[in-house]
């Protein structure tokens, strides 16, 4: 599996059949190959991870199958022009869709807390957010990968103590999912916003899952935060990827 940064929180992953491409709401994307199915994996519905241009600008750059993975947190009226469900909103049973024909054009909507079947053999498994919407695991024939969203520890100074240790607590339960479990690519935000927390759930999603790859998202512009990270644990030198 290749994976390539493009902004704020959006990934594209490419396997041998297909390319995934998660958060995307703004960055150059690389040249693709029309011919090649594209599935567009949305975390939530926030305006920094989700925009409803995304999927008419693949196709735009002429991409000739496109699918997309919805969560429930984002509103049918919010939904791209021209783009329906593939599920009904209300079958949460929903077991996915194994045929890129089908979903080709179509959303597939996700609740958290499930698997789903999706085209050449892949599975995506959903965590609950403690933010908003849900985090991504994609099982593929070439490697494992994690996309957070806005699953985090998201701690500040300024939080109630009684906040602070529910919102703890909530993180480390959503991430018992992923117990046993080795990701080749993990993309965890490390955010400066949280100040002196900044990498709390980065740090603790390092010590407890095993990861390949760790790279750090949801950082405003701010790379340096990075370089900061691993001046105070350089033992993660070698996991974590610079952009």
């Amino acid at each position: 599996m290749k994976l390539t940064y493009l902004y704020h929180s959006a990934f594209l992953a490419e396997t041998a059949e297909s390319y995934y491409l998660f958060d995307y709401v703004k960055g150059t994307l690389p040249e693709l190959n029309p011919a090649k199915p594209i599935l567009v994996l949305v975390s939530h519905s926030h305006q920094d991870h989700y925009h409803p241009a995304a999927l008419n600008l693949l196709s735009d750059m002429g991409m000739q199958r496109i699918g997309a993975v919805f969560p429930t947190d984002i509103k049918k009226t919010k939904y791209p022009r021209g783009w329906s469900l593939l599920n009904d909103t209300a079958d949460r049973n929903s077991q996915g869709c194994q045929d890129m024909d089908v979903l080709n054009g179509h959303i597939l909507r996700v609740y958290h807390s499930r698997e789903y079947d999706l085209p050449w053999g892949a599975r995506l498994k959903t965590l609950l957010s403690t933010d908003s919407g849900v985090a991504y695991l994609l099982f593929t024939s070439d490697g494992i990968l994690f996309h957070a969203g806005d699953l985090n520890d998201w701690v500040t100074d300024d939080m109630p103590e009684s906040e602070r240790r529910q919102m703890t607590g909530s993180y480390r339960a959503a991430l018992r999912a992923l117990d046993g479990i080795s990701v080749d690519h993990a993309c965890l935000p490390l955010d400066p916003h949280l100040g002196a927390h900044y990498a709390d759930g980065f740090l603790y999603f390092l010590k407890k899952v095993r990861t390949k790859r760790a790279w750090p998202m949801h950082y405003w512009d701010r790379p340096d935060i990075i370089d900061l990270f691993l001046r105070e644990h350089p033992e993660y030198a070698a996991v974590v990827q610079r952009p």
